[in-house]
C-alpha cells in the first residue's frame, strides 16, 4: 500500500498525457479520474496511444484499472464494458465490476477488482508437471464456461488462454473487449464454430482431448449431442491454419517483437532477447562469425557458434549466394532465406514443434535488393538424430520414447500441411532425450491440403532414406513412419 504522505511525490496523469507516450510510465504514479485518486502501483499492460491496464489502489482497495484513451477511446470502452455486463450476465465467473466511467478529458475507465493471485490458464497449461487427467478438468471447465456463455448469447472472438484466469481452482472470463455480446444465444453454426477456434488455440497434439471437450460442452449445451467429431477436427484443423497469420507479427513492432527497418537494413528481435549484446551482433554479424566457431562454410551459407558480449552462445547462420549474378537478383524476388528461417521457427513453436528459439533475424539490402541475411537462434547443445542412433553403439533404453517424438513432430507436419524439405536425419537433434527440428529455410506451409500432398510424399522418401543401412534403427522407425503416412 503506497502511504498517504509519499502521493505528492508520485507524478499525476491524465488522459491528455498518456496519449503521446510510447513507453509505459514508471510506476507508481496516479492517475485523476471521477471514481477518485486512483495510485497505480504495476503496469499490466501497454498499448501506446490507446490503452493502458494497472493494479492500483483505489479507497484502499486492490483494484484493476483498464484506461482508454485517444482516437476511439470512446468505442474500445464501451466495447469492453458491454463485453464485461455480457459475462456477468451469463453467470460465469468473472472479475467483479466495481465501477466505470466515461470522463470529460480523454480518459475513460472501468474498475475491476483484483482477483490477487492468479495464472493464466496459457502459463498453468504448459506446466511439465500437468498430466492427461488435469488437463481434462482444466478443458471440461472452459467447455462449460463457453456453452454457458453462447447460450447467453456472448461469443468470446478473441478466445486465447491469457484470457482465461485461473484462482482458487476456478476459470475467470477476462477481456469484454473480445467479447460480442446479443440478446438471444448463439447459433448452433456460430457456437460450433467459436468452440472449434478454442480448440484451435492449443498445439495440434491435444486434438486428443476433442471427445472430452465436446462432452463437456454439450453436457450444458444439448444441442452439441448431435456434432460429428470428425467434422469438428476438421474445422479446428482449419481455424488453426487460418491462425497461422498472427506469426506474421514477428515482422512488425508488437508486444513480443521489435523491428529495425530502412534502406540499409531490416532486422527484427525477439523482446525476450532484445538486449544490447544482441545488438552488437545485429550490428557487426561479420567479426562476431570470424571470432566464432565455424560449423559450416559452404557457397550458401555459413553457420557459426559465436558469443555475445554477455557469455551466451548463439547459432548464427549467414546467406549469401555465391553462385553468380543471375541467382543474386533472382534471390532478391523472393523473401531471403532467413526471414523464412525466422518465420518458420515461430511457425513450429505455434505448432509445439521444439525448435532452437530464434532470437533476431537481419536483412543486409541495396536498396530493394537484399545483399545477405542472418539469422540467429539460441545455440542448443545436442546430438543430432543419426549419431544418436548410430547402429555401432549399444542401443539406448531411450531409443523407442524419441523416435516416438519424432513421429509426433512428423504427424504434426503433416496434419498442419507443412512441408520441411530436407527431413535428413541430421535436421533432427537430441536433447535430453527429446527432438528438435532445424534447418527452416526451405520450409513451408500449404493452405491447402491438395497442393501439400505430393510434396509430403518427398518428405516421407527423405525421411525414409535415413535408416536404409541402420537396421535398428530402421526396425524403430517402420512404424512411426506407417502412422505418419495414414495420419489425417
Amino acid at each position: 500500500m503506497i502511504e498517504r504522505k509519499s502521493l505528492t511525490a508520485m507524478p499525476l496523469l491524465t488522459g491528455d498525457q498518456l496519449v503521446p507516450m510510447e513507453q509505459q510510465p514508471e510506476t507508481p504514479f496516479g492517475l485523476k479520474t471521477d471514481h477518485g485518486m486512483v495510485v497505480c502501483q504495476d503496469v499490466l499492460r501497454f498499448l501506446p496511444g490507446k490503452r493502458l491496464v494497472v493494479r492500483a489502489e483505489l479507497d484502499d482497495q486492490q483494484v484493476i484499472v483498464k484506461c482508454f484513451y485517444g482516437n476511439n477511446a470512446d468505442r474500445y470502452y464501451q466495447r469492453e464494458l458491454t463485453g464485461i455486463q455480457g459475462f456477468i450476465h451469463a453467470g460465469i465467473d468473472t472479475p467483479a465490476l466495481l465501477g466505470h466511467n466515461r470522463e470529460q478529458q480523454s480518459l475513460h475507465t472501468i474498475v475491476t477488482e483484483d482477483l490477487g493471485k492468479v495464472e493464466s490458464l496459457e502459463k498453468v497449461w504448459k506446466k511439465t508437471t500437468l498430466d492427461d487427467n488435469q488437463r481434462r478438468c482444466w478443458l471440461h471447465k472452459a467447455a462449460i464456461l463457453l456453452a454457458r456463455l453462447h447460450h447467453a448469447g456472448v461469443c468470446q472472438d478473441d478466445i486465447h488462454l491469457d484470457n482465461l484466469l485461473v484462482c482458487n481452482d476456478r476459470l475467470y472470463m477476462i477481456d469484454g473487449g473480445g467479447a460480442t455480446v446479443s440478446t438471444t444465444p448463439l447459433s448452433e453454426k456460430q457456437a460450433r464454430h467459436n468452440l472449434a477456434l478454442f480448440m484451435a488455440v492449443f498445439f495440434p497434439r491435444y486434438d486428443r482431448f476433442v471427445d472430452d471437450v465436446l462432452s463437456a460442452y454439450a453436457a450444458e449445451n444439448t444441442a452439441a449431442i448431435h456434432w460429428e467429431k470428425t467434422d469438428f477436427l476438421k474445422t479446428v484443423l482449419q481455424l488453426r491454419k487460418w491462425r497461422e497469420r498472427f506469426i506474421q507479427k514477428s515482422l512488425r513492432n508488437c508486444t513480443h517483437f521489435r523491428v529495425e527497418s530502412s534502406q540499409r537494413h531490416f532486422a527484427a528481435f525477439s523482446r525476450q532477447y532484445d538486449d544490447a549484446a544482441l545488438q552488437a551482433l545485429i550490428a557487426n554479424p561479420e567479426a562476431f562469425i570470424a571470432d566464432g566457431k565455424i560449423l559450416k562454410l559452404g557457397r550458401t551459407n555459413t553457420v557459426a557458434i559465436v558469443t555475445l558480449d554477455n557469455e551466451r552462445k548463439v547459432l548464427i547462420k549467414k546467406y549469401q549466394s555465391t553462385k553468380g549474378l543471375l541467382h543474386k537478383y533472382l534471390r532478391t524476388l523472393r523473401s531471403s532465406r532467413a526471414r523464412k528461417a525466422w518465420l518458420n521457427g515461430h511457425l513450429l513453436q505455434f505448432l509445439g514443434i521444439d525448435t532452437p528459439t530464434p532470437m533476431a533475424m537481419l536483412e543486409h539490402r541495396a536498396g530493394p535488393a537484399i545483399t545477405c541475411s542472418y539469422i540467429i537462434t539460441d545455440f542448443v547443445p545436442s546430438t543430432h538424430a543419426m549419431a544418436y542412433f548410430d547402429p555401432s553403439q549399444d542401443a539406448l533404453p531411450e531409443w523407442p520414447q524419441v523416435s516416438s517424438d519424432i513421429g509426433d513432430i512428423l504427424i504434426t507436419l503433416k496434419r498442419s500441411c507443412v512441408y520441411h524439405g530436407d527431413l535428413k536425419g541430421n535436421n533432427f537433434l537430441i536433447r535430453n532425450n527429446k527432438p528438435l527440428l532445424i534447418d527452416l529455410d526451405a520450409m513451408t506451409s500449404y493452405k491447402w491440403r491438395f497442393c501439400f500432398q505430393r510434396l509430403f510424399r518427398k518428405d516421407l522418401e527423405r525421411f525414409s532414406r535415413n535408416w536404409k543401412d541402420n537396421p535398428r534403427a530402421d526396425a524403430l522407425f517402420r512404424p512411426v513412419i506407417e502412422a505418419w503416412e495414414q495420419a489425417s
